[in-house]
């Protein structure tokens, strides 16, 4: 139990910082039990939403096709972040906002998780609509992201946002086809996306979604075959089992999902246009994952020389009657205090600024600190 102070206006639960994670979200989900709050709005704090937001407010997308600006994909980790950030400009800078995030794409929690798994090859899941196949998304994150967060990165954010391209694309091009038979869009492209995905990973393939990133669309041949994947999945979710007469809730079945994951799909020959490698995705990961701790190494020993060698002495002598600290801290601070003498390494650098969070999350704060460099995904400031 926690310590609660209660009056007539106000419940304040004091909450330890290495559970708020967990906890916070738990006490709104209980407090809110009376009122209609999806469940998209709880886990917005999950580290893995914290990263995912960070990432679309620096990383800047190519320029689309015909445009000459970069643009960035607005992630609402939070309900209404977007009017809200933008509110918050003067006229000139709303402007800017508008141009550099661009009201079609934004995108939220909800639509994030259909996406995942409709690439995860999950479609009847999606096809329980929005907050169930969120609440399968959460737990399904919650456990990959205690496995290994680490594969969430750059190039995980950069690929999310090329299966976005994807998912809205179809969107718009299926109600436009003569096979479309006038409903259950939803159901038909996450299906369709689903099936090219299987079929894909049958030749030990996955489609190319950094094309698809790296031009900020479909190409036409790769729009075409899923095209003719989503015409297959309409086929079969247009005609239900015998006993089932409800096309919704058959879309709903695992069996939905099996007929049409067995069925074949004569894609042509410009389907292996759009594919790549298993292995070269994989090489490809691994490349950007060395790249982002290459650029975290250079502005960890960056924000490490901005301080000053007095500052990390002055933070050695803090850390060191803490138990939270160990003697491997202490030897790195140590190193970053005499950067006079020899400077860090970048490895050491990015310790030292671990270390560092670690510390004012303990508490610390240093009067005489310089103005710092604030490294994080939204901004510096100076």
């Amino acid at each position: 139990s926690f310590p609660t102070r209660r009056s007539s206006d106000l419940k304040l639960t004091v909450v330890p910082a290495e559970t708020s994670e967990e906890i916070v979200p738990n006490i709104s989900k209980y407090a809110n039990s009376q009122n209609k709050v999806s469940a998209a709005d709880f886990f917005s704090n999950h580290p893995f939403h914290m990263r995912t937001e960070s990432y679309s407010r620096r990383v800047y997308a190519p320029p689309a096709q015909g445009g000459s600006r970069q643009t960035r994909w607005f992630y609402e980790r939070a309900r209404g972040q977007y009017l809200v950030e933008r509110a918050k400009l003067g006229a000139a800078d709303r402007k800017r906002f508008d141009q550099e995030h661009p009201k079609s794409q934004l995108f939220a929690k909800t639509d994030l998780a259909k996406v995942e798994l409709s690439f995860r090859m999950k479609p009847d899941t999606v096809s329980k609509g929005a907050q169930k196949n969120f609440a399968a998304f959460a737990t399904e994150i919650g456990e990959s992201w205690t496995a290994n967060d680490r594969k969430y990165d750059e190039t995980w954010f950069k690929r999310l946002v090329a299966k976005l391209v994807i998912f809205r694309a179809l969107e718009k091009a299926i109600p436009r086809q003569e096979w479309y038979p006038g409903g259950y869009r939803a159901n038909i492209v996450t299906y369709g996306i689903a099936k090219l995905v299987h079929d894909a990973e049958k030749r030990g393939k996955v489609i190319d979604l950094d094309a698809v990133w790296n031009a900020q669309g479909v190409p036409d041949g790769m729009i075409g075959c899923l095209l003719k994947a989503c015409e297959a999945a309409a086929d079969v979710i247009t005609e239900p089992e015998s006993g089932i007469r409800n096309i919704t809730e058959w879309a709903k079945k695992q069996a939905c999902w099996s007929s049409v994951a067995r069925g074949q799909v004569d894609y042509g020959p410009g389907l292996e246009n759009h594919l790549i490698e298993a292995l070269e995705a994989r090489t490809a990961e691994r490349d950007g994952r060395r790249a982002a701790a290459a650029v975290s190494g250079i502005e960890a020993q960056a924000k490490v020389i901005e301080l000053g060698g007095a500052f990390w002495e002055r933070l050695r002598s803090w850390a060191s009657p803490n138990r939270a600290f160990s003697l491997k801290d202490d030897g790195i601070l140590k190193a970053c205090s005499q950067q006079d003498r020899r400077l860090p390494s970048e490895r050491q650098c990015v310790l030292a600024v671990d270390i560092l969070a670690r510390a004012r999350e303990e508490g610390y704060f240093d009067d005489d600190e310089a103005p710092r460099i604030r490294i994080t995904g939204r901004s510096r400031a100076h």
